[in-house]
């Protein structure tokens, strides 16, 4: 074995801590370290292996190891409690043997703490001189270590402030909810380095979720096609998950909230971050309040103050979707116009009052009778339009015979025990089958409905054909 007596182990130390002091703080420069000590050594060590801790595991984390075959990015994992007390707790230098092989510990330490660990693999002993000469080796080193850690901690504090900075922009200018959503949980997979983060949005009661999105690392946004049934959780029992639960409210009202984990990485949670991601729910919550303002106000745009029912501008655009999907699905679509029966009458006999209930009940009624992908606007009046997406002149029919014997079967109750009983008038049209063009649709299914009400109301016409009425609902009427 070479005399290792002849090596400055001081300067070693040193020569290799420079190859720390630069921007870089990746694997390589301690790929580069770690080659200064093996040169040095030549031939009486056969692997040099450099470790940092890990302080929130108590882990020491592998940066790099070489041998005289080649280097290579590290990835073995040393607890704490694995090694000997006399190195971790007393910062001694351990030998022991490995196989055929014997290993040399250095500890790292800065302060009075262990910091970090150099691994010395040799075929032969070391002698006790060397082995008392190692502590002014790892001195030497352990300021390159420092410089590293520092750099480190400083990259990830801009980064984190860039985060910051970037979320509480985006939060200001996102006014809806669906891009609040993934700002907020993509910031915090990307910029923060959480393994998965889901933003959940509550119902105004508190408890009911109304949607989810989660951000998962390497995939990206995605909405969660089941909503969690999550109730409503004070902070005191967050602590239970297996996460991190930040609330966002509104006063006493919880808005929404915000999970973070590492359930891939099994890392613990970022401290740094965590405090980031707590210090920006404030501004969350105002702007999901905002958000939620801003669509109402949307909605409320689109939708007949009286009925709640779509307004004709908006129904018109998606009707035209509505028949361009309907072209790329090959099937049809049907459009209902509806017409209360003797709504005149009603106005001069009860009052408007009374005829703005019929008109509120009889909106009631439709929302009820219809599926959800069904879009129903009030187009001025007494008078209503549906349009009906996938309907064939069969199912037609039967929503027709429905929707009259539902609005007959419900009278309008007014005050003083009073009721109005009200029928409709209906006329459906088809398309493609009936028109292929917008224009054409509209006007055949208006024909209809005249034909419905010159036939004497209270029926249904498909375009092209006779009037049908609903036969017990006559027996009823006499």
């Amino acid at each position: 074995m070479k005399n290792l007596q002849d090596i400055d182990l001081g300067r070693l130390g040193s020569e290799a801590a420079l190859c720390l002091c630069v921007p870089d703080t990746s694997y390589r420069i301690f790929q580069a370290a770690c080659a200064v000590v093996l040169k040095g050594f030549e031939e009486a060590v056969e692997q040099v292996r450099l470790y940092l801790l890990d302080t929130k595991e108590n882990v020491l984390c592998e940066e790099a190891l070489i041998d005289h075959q080649g280097a290579m990015e590290g990835s073995d994992l040393i607890p704490l409690y694995q090694l000997p007390p006399e190195l971790v707790r007393d910062h001694k230098v351990w030998q022991h043997g490995m196989g055929t092989q014997l290993e040399v510990l250095v500890p790292l330490t800065s302060q009075g703490k262990l910091v970090g660990l150099v691994g010395l693999v040799s075929l032969q002993p070391f002698s006790d001189v060397i082995l008392e000469q190692l502590p002014f080796f790892a001195q030497s080193l352990v300021a390159g270590i420092m410089l590293v850690q520092r750099s480190r901690e400083k990259r990830r504090s801009e980064r984190l402030l860039h985060a910051a900075t970037t979320t509480a922009r985006a939060l200001q200018s996102s006014d809806g909810v669906e891009d609040l959503l993934g700002n907020f949980a993509l910031m915090a997979v990307e910029e923060m380095g959480f393994d998965r983060a889901t933003f959940i949005i509550f119902e105004d009661d508190g408890k009911t979720v109304r949607k989810a999105i989660c951000a998962r690392a390497g995939s990206g946004i995605i909405e969660l096609p089941v909503l969690p049934e999550i109730s409503a959780l004070e902070e005191a029992s967050a602590g239970n998950l297996p996460g991190l639960w930040l609330p966002m409210r509104k006063g006493s009202r919880l808005l929404g909230a915000l999970f973070v984990d590492n359930l891939y990485s099994v890392e613990p949670l970022p401290q740094d971050a965590v405090q980031v991601l707590s210090d920006l729910t404030g501004q969350a919550a105002l702007a999901l309040e905002n958000a939620r303002l801003i669509e109402r106000l949307r909605e409320a745009a689109l939708r007949d103050d009286l009925t709640g029912l779509y307004r004709p501008n908006y129904f018109n655009e998606r009707a035209h979707e509505e028949l361009a999907n309907c072209l790329r699905r090959g099937d049809s679509t049907g459009l209902l116009m509806l017409d209360l029966d003797h709504f005149k009458d009603i106005n001069d006999t009860w009052g408007h009052p009374a005829g703005d209930l019929v008109l509120i009940r009889l909106a009631e009624r439709l929302k009820v009778c219809l599926r959800v992908g069904d879009i129903a606007c009030r187009k001025g009046g007494d008078e209503f339009i549906v349009l009906v997406p996938g309907l064939t002149a069969e199912r037609g029919q039967k929503l027709s015979e429905r929707l009259l014997e539902d609005v007959w079967e419900h009278p309008v109750e007014l005050t003083g025990e009073r009721t109005i009983r009200i029928s409709l008038s209906v006329g459906l049209a088809l398309f493609p089958e009936h028109a292929d063009n917008w224009m054409d649709f509209w006007q055949h299914a208006d024909e209809a409905l005249y034909q419905s009400k010159t036939a004497g109301r209270g029926r249904f016409c498909m375009w092209g054909d006779e009037p049908h009425s609903v036969l017990h609902l006559d027996r009823k009427k006499a």
